[in-house]
């Protein structure tokens, strides 16, 4: 994801949740961060300070948008996200994202469809 940054192999507007799958190698098992949170598991969501997120995660905010927001986490309290400074762009975010979350924490999950992420 980080390569992205830089070098975009796409316009990403919109495309969270398809983003964080594609950083993760993962198939598609969602249109959107919405229906990717609601299909996860309620054991499987965490919602926790920023230095508990373990890098690799997928981090889900709630608020803002119809179809919610998913962004991944880095290292060190941050995180990659689409359209968070750059409309259609990747970039390096602070993981408690203002405009997406109500807190300072993060609600996260290390779990897929297809089998639990390592972080």
């Amino acid at each position: 994801m980080i390569h992205q940054i830089d070098h975009p192999s796409q316009n990403w507007a919109h495309l969270c949740q398809s983003s964080v799958r594609q950083a993760l190698g993962l198939p598609a098992w969602a249109a959107s961060a919405k229906i990717a949170h609601s299909k996860t598991p309620k054991k499987e969501l965490h919602h926790t300070a920023v230095e508990d997120v373990p890098p690799g995660a997928i981090c889900y905010g709630l608020l803002n948008t119809v179809s919610a927001h998913a962004w991944l986490a880095g290292r060190h309290g941050t995180g990659f996200s689409v359209d968070y400074k750059r409309k259609g762009q990747i970039d390096r975010v602070p993981l408690a994202l203002p405009h997406w979350t109500h807190d300072q924490k993060v609600i996260w999950t290390l779990w897929t469809p297809y089998g639990h992420i390592k972080s």
